[in-house]
C-alpha cells in the first residue's frame, strides 16, 4: 500500500506548490473528478479534482473525509486553505499537465485497480456532441488527422474526403491557415464559417481544445437546421470541455502502456512541464545525471508530407530503441522527434553517438530526415533550452544543407558565428566598414573580392593555398588582396582592421564564399 507522503514525494517538489491535511492515509486507488461528475470517490481513493479552483480546496476536502477519499489534489499556487486533520489537499503547479500527473500517480500506486471512471469511446463520443451541437461532427487531433466523426446524412467535399484519408485535405488545411481561422481557433475563438468561405466547404462551426497553451484537437459541427445559432456556440461551447476530459481519459489509460507514458512525460518535458522526476525514474537515474538529447527532423517541403514522415520517425525511433535494447526516451515535438539519453559514465555519450548514428543510418532508408546530437547538459530542468539549441543547429543545417548526422560539438563555432550574424543584422551598423565597402563593389564590378578575402581567411594567411582552394594562381591571389586593401581601405597587417575584416567576411557571405547571405 502507498500513503500520500510517498505519493507526494512521487510527484517532486517542481510540481507540488503546497500541500495540508492528513499524509498518513493509505491510498488504494485514483479516482478523477470533474464538476459534472455524478459518481462518488471510492473509499482509500486519491481524487484528481480536474477543472475545481483553488477556492473550492475546503468543499473537496469535506467531501474526501465523507467519502473516506485519503487526499485530493487539484491545481493552485499556494497551500490550500483546509483543516490540517482532515485527508490531505494537494495544490500542484497550474501550468501542469494533468496527464502527466495521473501518470505519477499510477507508478506511485502499484497496487493500485487503476482509474475508477471507464472511458467511453470516442466514437460514442462524437455521437453524443452531434445532438448538442445540432449537427455532424468531426474531431481532428493537432496534426488534423481524423480523431473521429458522428454519423449524419450532412456531407460536402471536404467531409467525404476527410472521412476517406482519415486526415483534413491539405488544401482546406492551407485555406483555413491563410484565412486566420487557425490562428483564431488556438486563442480559443469560436468560428462561424459561411457555405463557400473555404473552398468545398459548406457552412460550419469549430472549436479548439487547448490545453497548457498546446492545440489538442479541433471540433467541427456541419449544422443541421434543427439549432439556432446562439444554440449551436452554446453547444459546442459546453462540447469543447467534455471533449477536453474524454481525451484526457483516453490518454492517461493509454499512459498504463510503458512506452506511451515514458513518451507523455518526455513530451512534457520537453515543453517546458515539471515532469523531471517521473523521466529521471523511468531513465532509472538522478535528475542530476548527466543527459544527451538528439533531434531528428524530416527533410520534406510539403507541410503534410513533414508531418507524416515525423509520426514515422517517431514509431520507428521507438522500434529501433525496442529492438536494440537501448535505454532512451522518446517523443515528438513540432516536427522533430527527440530523443534522450542518460549518461551514467564520462564515455557514454561516444556510446550514445555511435547508437544516434546507427539509428539514422537504419531509418533513413524509411524516412529522409537530418539528426543533431546536443553536447552534455547535467540536468533533466536543462531540456527545455537544450531542445531550442538542437531546433536551431538543426534549422542552421537545413539552411547549409548539411545533410545526414551533425554532432552540435563539432558545428559550435559554425553556430557561435550565426548568432554573431543575427545580431549583426538587428544592428546593420555592425556590417559598416571594410566588408560592406567590398561587398558595394562586387555587386557594383560583378567583382569576387570578398571571396578571395574569404579564403584568404580560411587559409589563415596562406596565398598559395587560397589560390588552390579559388583555382587562381597566388599572384593573382596577391592582387586580389592588395586591390580589396584599396577599395575596402583597410590594413591587413593590423590586428583590429584584419579581425574585423575576417568577420565581417564571414557574416556577409554564405557557406559557398558568395556575397548572397546579406
Amino acid at each position: 500500500m502507498t500513503d500520500v507522503a510517498y505519493i507526494l514525494a512521487e510527484l517532486g517538489a517542481g510540481l507540488v506548490a503546497g500541500v495540508r491535511g492528513d499524509q498518513h492515509g493509505v491510498v488504494e486507488s485514483v479516482f478523477v473528478h470533474e464538476p459534472t461528475s455524478a459518481s462518488t470517490p471510492p473509499d482509500g481513493s486519491i481524487v484528481v479534482a480536474i477543472g475545481y479552483p483553488p477556492d473550492q480546496a475546503r468543499r473537496l476536502q469535506t467531501d474526501a473525509r465523507r467519502t473516506g477519499a485519503r487526499a485530493v489534489v487539484l491545481k493552485g499556487r499556494q497551500t490550500p486553505d483546509v483543516d490540517d486533520d482532515g485527508p490531505a489537499v494537494i495544490a500542484i503547479d497550474p501550468a501542469a499537465d494533468w496527464v502527466d500527473v495521473l501518470a505519477l500517480l499510477r507508478l506511485a500506486l502499484t497496487h493500485t485497480e487503476g482509474i475508477s471512471q471507464a472511458d467511453d469511446p470516442l466514437f460514442a463520443l462524437a455521437e453524443a456532441l452531434s445532438g448538442m451541437c445540432g449537427g455532424s461532427i468531426v474531431i481532428h487531433d493537432a496534426a488534423w488527422q481524423l480523431v473521429a466523426h458522428s454519423g449524419g446524412e450532412i456531407t460536402d467535399a471536404v467531409r467525404t474526403e476527410t472521412l476517406l484519408a482519415r486526415r483534413a485535405p491539405s488544401a482546406a488545411v492551407e485555406a483555413l491557415r491563410a484565412g486566420g481561422v487557425v490562428k483564431r481557433l488556438q486563442k480559443g475563438e469560436l468560428i462561424h464559417l459561411d457555405a463557400g468561405e473555404i473552398p468545398g466547404l459548406s457552412e460550419r462551426y469549430a472549436a479548439a481544445v487547448v490545453v497548457n497553451g498546446q492545440l489538442v484537437a479541433t471540433l467541427w459541427v456541419t449544422p443541421s437546421g434543427v439549432l439556432a445559432h446562439g444554440d449551436i456556440l452554446e453547444g459546442l461551447r459546453r462540447a469543447v470541455d467534455i471533449t477536453m476530459l474524454a481525451l484526457l481519459r483516453q490518454a492517461t489509460v493509454a499512459a498504463a502502456s510503458l512506452g506511451r507514458s515514458q513518451g507523455r512525460a518526455f513530451a512534457g518535458l520537453l515543453s517546458g512541464g515539471h515532469t523531471e522526476h517521473l523521466v529521471a525514474r523511468q531513465l532509472q537515474v538522478d535528475e542530476t545525471t548527466s543527459f544527451v538529447l538528439a533531434g531528428l527532423r524530416p527533410i520534406a517541403s510539403d507541410a503534410a508530407e513533414r508531418a507524416g514522415a515525423a509520426r514515422r520517425l517517431l514509431s520507428l525511433a521507438q522500434n529501433y530503441c525496442e529492438a536494440y535494447g537501448v535505454t532512451a526516451l522518446a517523443a515528438s515535438a513540432a516536427d522533430t522527434t527527440f530523443l534522450l539519453f542518460a549518461l551514467r559514465t564520462e564515455g557514454e555519450r561516444s556510446s550514445a553517438l555511435r547508437v544516434v548514428t546507427d539509428m539514422h543510418s537504419r531509418l533513413q532508408r524509411a524516412a529522409q530526415h537530418r539528426t543533431m546530437v546536443s553536447g552534455t547538459f547535467h540536468m533533466l530542468s536543462e531540456v527545455p533550452a537544450t531542445r531550442a539549441v538542437v531546433e536551431d543547429l538543426l534549422s542552421l543545417a537545413e539552411r547549409r544543407g548539411w545533410s545526414g548526422l551533425t554532432d552540435s560539438d563539432d558545428v559550435a563555432a559554425t553556430w557561435r558565428l550565426e548568432q554573431f550574424r543575427e545580431i549583426a543584422l538587428a544592428h546593420p551598423a555592425l556590417f559598416e566598414g571594410p566588408g560592406m565597402r567590398l561587398l558595394e563593389h562586387d555587386r557594383a564590378h560583378d567583382g569576387n573580392l570578398l571571396k578571395t578575402l574569404r579564403a584568404y581567411f580560411a587559409a589563415v594567411g596562406d596565398v598559395r593555398a587560397a589560390g588552390a582552394a579559388l583555382g587562381l594562381h597566388y599572384n593573382t591571389v596577391r592582387y586580389r588582396l592588395r586591390r580589396a586593401a584599396e577599395v575596402a581601405d583597410f590594413d591587413l597587417a593590423d590586428s583590429d582592421q584584419r579581425l574585423l575584416t575576417e568577420l565581417q567576411v564571414r557574416l556577409l557571405t554564405g557557406e559557398d564564399g558568395g556575397s548572397d547571405a546579406y
